[in-house]
């Protein structure tokens, strides 16, 4: 077993089988955290220093009114700005609302986009082993275009599976993850050693027309 991605060296069950789980969890766990950070860590903190300047903002200007109309009288400055706080608190909370919602529309083109670049690496990676793999198991033509479809599959639906799951579409999607699966399940079953045997006979040509001359 070997994380090479060199394509001349030969892959054998186990290890396509222990890549493609070692690459699924560091994937997942990059996407997961990427998408947890543009949807949710990023437009919050966004979100909640807009919503203290609004807050501000709308606060001073209903103390400078209440001061205005107090036309030179005794006026109670923090009492009024309590006042104005405890007055504006269901608009501030409207606003609020409407804030973290724009943030997180905002960002959430940038989460998908991280998340399309998970898919990618990963099917890119899994690609490399499959190709190995087939490449010990002699598969070729048809079946080697399967399991590349199969690799991309898997790859993409892990890279997305926390949007999927936010979302509620787990399960819409599921099919495309089980047939990710059942598309690779040539590779992973494939015998093993016909790279050293390709090799070995390349060899003995060699060998043969040496002694020819």
């Amino acid at each position: 077993m070997s994380f090479s991605l060199d394509l001349t060296k030969p892959l054998g069950r186990l290890g396509l089988a222990i890549n493609t789980l070692v690459l699924g969890a560091v994937f997942y766990g990059i996407s997961a955290g990427a998408y947890h950070y543009m949807s949710h860590t990023l437009p919050e903190t966004q979100a909640h220093a807009e919503e203290a300047a609004t807050k501000v903002a709308l606060v001073d200007k209903a103390v400078a009114k209440a001061k205005t109309a107090a036309k030179g009288k005794a006026f109670d400055e923090k009492a009024a700005r309590a006042q104005a706080e405890a007055a504006l608190a269901p608009e501030l909370k409207k606003k609020a609302e409407e804030i973290h919602h724009h943030a997180v529309e905002m960002w959430a083109p940038f989460a998908v986009f991280l998340l399309i670049l998970s898919a990618l690496f990963f099917s890119g990676f899994l690609s490399v082993y499959v190709q190995r793999r087939a490449n010990d198991g002699g598969l070729k033509g048809f079946w080697l275009f399967t399991n590349h479809l199969g690799a991309w599959a898997f790859a993409s639906y892990v890279a997305f599976y926390p949007f999927l799951a936010v979302h509620g579409l787990r399960n819409a999607y599921a099919p495309a993850f089980i047939a990710g699966l059942v598309l690779l399940l040539p590779a992973l079953f494939a015998g093993e050693g016909h790279h050293d045997h390709d090799h070995d006979h390349d060899h003995g040509d060699g060998h043969d027309h040496g002694h020819s001359h």
